[in-house]
Order: structure tokens, then sequence, then C-alpha cells
């Protein structure tokens, strides 16, 4: 709960564990339509996010579990972001393999704890924040991007060989073009609206993260903004 305090103070949101009725929700205020709508994201919530991103991280840590925990009806679907971080490509690059790794395994849940996704996002995630680890912050430097992607792969128990294999998997590349690879891409649509972390709903409606009063309220607007078409 400290944490959650925490989060939704930094970004200037009153703490205050309400309902969210349909007709509080106002396009611009609470929500916004994004310009196009993410294929085949009906009964999603999205979240655009980044390694680097430090509320992505406190969201991660408070709040993300305890929403979807309330909608076991939608599924959350991760939206690395690569233009964000001096490693964002690389990160995206290997959070893509994980998550086809989790899809073989039959992890379809990214939040539980068995995913190769959720532990090799945290092993960054810690790294980055609670470390102060930057990889010698020169991705042009092979020798630091190994560095970086070590922190990743060792937390799923993956060797380089086996990554650099699976990096040119069918699967890797349909997750990475899901996300985009560059400003084109649907990740970078999501992120400029208001930066990250930020959540999207059916693929359309995007959250204004300073519209969230809590765990509670944030389940209620997601309710809400499926009703809207």
């Amino acid at each position: 709960m400290k944490l959650f305090k925490s989060v939704v103070k930094s970004v200037a949101v009153a703490a205050l564990f309400i309902g969210v009725s349909a007709n509080a929700l106002t396009e611009g205020k609470e929500y916004v339509k994004l310009e196009r709508v993410v294929p085949n994201a009906e009964n999603t919530v999205i979240k655009a996010f980044s390694y680097d991103c430090p509320f992505c991280y406190k969201f991660d840590q408070a709040v993300t579990v305890p929403v979807m925990a309330k909608l076991p009806d939608m599924k959350f679907v991760p939206f690395h972001l690569t233009s964000k971080g001096v490693y964002g490509v690389h990160g995206s690059q290997v959070l893509a393999v994980a998550i086809a790794e989790d899809e073989k395994n039959g992890i379809d849940n990214l939040l539980s704890e068995d995913s190769a996704f959720k532990k090799a996002k945290f092993a960054l995630y810690i790294a980055y924040h609670d470390k102060g680890e930057r990889w010698g912050a020169d991705a042009s430097n092979q020798a630091n991007v190994d560095a970086f992607l070590k922190t990743a792969l060792d937390a799923i128990g993956m060797s380089k060989a086996d990554y650099e294999a699976k990096i040119n998997d069918a699967r890797v590349g349909e997750i990475l073009a899901t996300w985009g690879m560059d400003n084109s891409g649907d990740a970078y649509m999501i992120g400029k609206v208001q930066g990250v972390p930020a959540f999207v709903v059916d693929g359309k409606y995007l959250i204004k993260t300073n519209a969230i009063k809590g765990i509670d309220a944030m389940v209620d607007m997601i309710q809400e903004l499926r009703k809207l078409d």
C-alpha cells in the first residue's frame, strides 16, 4: 500500500480509492482515444513500458497485478518501447524471446511468477533502478550489449547461444512487429500520448495516468471503457 501511494503521489494523483461511473469518464480527461486501433486487442489491457522507466517499475510492483486480478476475463499484454533507454531495442528483443518461451511452455499469464517474461523484465528493472546498473551506457559496444542481455538471460536460465538461435524465430518476429521497432510502431504510438507507463483498453482507449485514483477505481475505469463501443 505504501508503494502504491508513492506511485500515485509521484504522478500527482490523490490516493482516493473510489469508483468511477460511466458518465464520469470524459475523453481527454480520464482517457484518450488512440489515433489508430491496435489490431487483435479485444479484451486486453495493453501496458506500454520501458525497462528504464521508474514509474513502469513502480506500477509493476504495486498496481498491474492487483488490477488484472480483478479482471479475469481480460488478458494483460505488454508492449516494450524500443525508442526509450540506451538498450531499448535490445530490451524489446530479449523480452520478446522471453514471451515466446512462455508461450512455448504453455504460460499464458505474463504476470505469473513462472513467466520468463516477468523474470527477465524484473531482472532489468532491479539492475537499472535498484542497483544503478547502466551496462556501459553505450549500445554501440557489443560487450555492453552482451552485459545487458546477460542480466535478462541469466534470470531465465538461457545462454547467449540459445538466445541468438531464438531471436530469429517467427514468433519473436511477430511480437516485435506488433510492438514496432521504430517510431512508426504501436508501442511508440501509445507511448507518445503521455509517456509511459501507458495502459490501453481493447486497443483503443488510453487511460490518463493522472486520472487513476486507486486499484478499484482503475478497474472500474477499464470496465467502463469496455462499454464505449
